[in-house]
């Protein structure tokens, strides 16, 4: 708990009441217990000083309120005014980083952070590096998309991105579990709302970028703008960049002409001037050999991930490890060691010893990109037939589900058409938008579990079933309502319940 007094001090502001005890902040008055400040920022629809009432009641003690252009923001009229105090403060909103560090100790500045941003890849490459910084005896903690927490044990949270209060929160619980390293998975929306303000990190690394939350930035040019911020406007020892990307590639002429930039690494595939550089790439049904190289020295490696991305996500994941001093002859031994991040990737095993069943991958995939990435990575692990099902998610970017369509058509041999989460949208409009791209009529099976189970019967045994979009996710999302579905689970049981009809 902080005085009122001293935070007060850090946004230059004086006390106008009592000084008290803040046991601790909170965005969201639902959440908010006694003792805490609440804070209410400025959104799209609503400012938060519209809960202020909702707040008091559930004992905040004072409220911090976000004002914007030199308004005054009042709460919503009542009968009775607040009893406690409001701070109106100008553009909390970008300072809320500063305040909940402060706040909360100061915690990134215990650890290393390392910040990894770009369209596809985050979420493997953040969780690889766990793994890896988990061979080299150190303690490492993990915040995006799976949630953050460590490799035994990962806790939920909404955004890739936590809001700047919870990710300090969530630093501060790191640094008394005596985690060091933490890999940070960083969204075009974090950083263009701030959540990242105030950190300072050991490196930041850019995986590719392609097509995805155009319903937000409006154009790539200006996602990938916003994406170079975390080169640009952030303290960082290193930057890791993948030469083979086109912004990337871009970045790095710029990175490197800038004499007060910090160090640069690069890496590609088959990229010669790259720092570190992957050739002789073998996909075979039981995983990937490839030499990795770096300066001058070069290592064969075997792996059991699929997918030449994540040969990618391998170098990307080496690069940093390089960046931060490891020694490259034990990153290359750990390597063979690495497993799949929950929900990328994940191979459906069937146990069965008596038939064998179609390989069946369940993978995030759920922009264009990764589709495409996906599809053509198991096209080469030699599969006789590949079937796809898969959907897009209502209330997101429409432009992206015709492409989606047209890309699952051309690299799939049979297309299963699905829900994944509607949200608030009508299903079959979403269905409707995803045929727009495509040249024939695929199946459309609207209930998820129903069209998993059409493709397990109905593939034969050297068939490969890619069911994509979802991943690691364990719900479904239909008019606003959390249902409870997990595309592992769902594969696993409907496979054991069509080996035992076979039997």
């Amino acid at each position: 708990m902080v005085k009122l007094s001293e935070i007060l001090s850090w946004m230059e502001m004086d006390l106008i009441g009592d000084d008290f005890d803040v046991v601790d902040l909170s965005l969201d008055s639902r959440k908010v217990e006694q003792g805490h400040a609440f804070i209410a920022l400025s959104g799209d629809s609503h400012h938060g000083i519209d809960f202020a009432y909702q707040a008091q009641r559930a004992g905040a003690c004072v409220i911090f309120s976000e004002k914007k252009d030199n308004e005054k923001v009042k709460p919503k009229s009542r009968r009775q005014p607040l009893r406690i105090d409001v701070y109106e403060i100008e553009n909390l909103s970008q300072r809320l980083g500063e305040l909940s560090s402060k706040f909360y100790g100061n915690p990134a500045e215990k650890m290393k952070i390392v910040g990894i941003t770009g369209t596809n890849g985050k979420t493997s490459s953040a969780w690889m590096l766990l793994q890896m910084w988990s061979q080299f005896g150190i303690k490492g903690g993990y915040i995006g998309t799976l949630g953050y927490g460590n490799l035994q044990q990962m806790h939920d949270q909404p955004n890739t991105t936590p809001s700047a209060l919870d990710l300090h929160k969530i630093l501060a619980g790191f640094v008394s579990e005596g985690i060091t390293h933490v890999g940070l998975e960083v969204s075009s929306h974090g950083i263009h709302q701030g959540r990242v303000n105030t950190l300072d990190f050991d490196c930041v690394a850019f995986t590719n970028l392609s097509r995805d939350h155009l319903d937000f930035h409006k154009t790539i040019e200006e996602y990938a703008g916003v994406k170079k911020q975390l080169f640009t406007n952030y303290n960082s020892h290193c930057k890791v960049v993948n030469a083979d990307d086109y912004y990337g590639s871009r970045w790095l002429i710029d990175f490197k002409n800038d004499s007060a930039s910090s160090k640069v690494f690069s890496f590609g595939l088959n990229n010669e001037e790259s720092d570190v550089v992957a050739s002789k790439v073998n996909l075979t049904a039981k995983g990937m050999d490839f030499n990795i190289g770096f300066n001058g020295e070069n290592r064969e490696i075997h792996t059991s991930l699929l997918g030449l991305f994540n040969v990618e996500n391998i170098l990307l994941v080496a690069t940093v490890l390089l960046g931060q001093r490891f020694d490259f002859e034990e990153i290359c031994n750990a390597i063979p060691q690495l497993q799949p991040v929950p929900g990328r990737m994940n191979c459906i095993i069937s146990h069965s010893e008596t038939q064998s069943d179609p390989l069946i991958i369940v993978d995030y995939a759920h922009t264009p990109d990764a589709l495409e990435q996906v599809l053509k990575a198991l096209k080469q692990h030699n599969a006789r037939k590949i079937w796809c099902v898969f959907g897009c998610g209502g209330n997101r970017d429409k432009g992206k589900r015709p492409q989606m369509g047209h890309i699952a058509e051309q690299y799939a041999d049979k297309v299963i058409i699905t829900d994944d989460n509607p949200r608030f949208e009508d299903p079959e409009q979403i269905v409707q938008d995803i045929l727009m791209g495509m040249e024939t009529q695929p199946k459309v099976i609207h209930s998820r579990r129903d069209a998993i189970a059409h493709v397990i019967t109905n593939a034969n045994a050297d068939d490969l079933i890619l069911i994509a979009g979802k991943g690691h996710e364990a719900y479904q999302i239909v008019n606003g309502q959390r249902f409870v579905f997990d595309d592992r689970s769902v594969a696993k049981q409907i496979l054991l319940e069509h080996q035992e009809k076979c039997a």
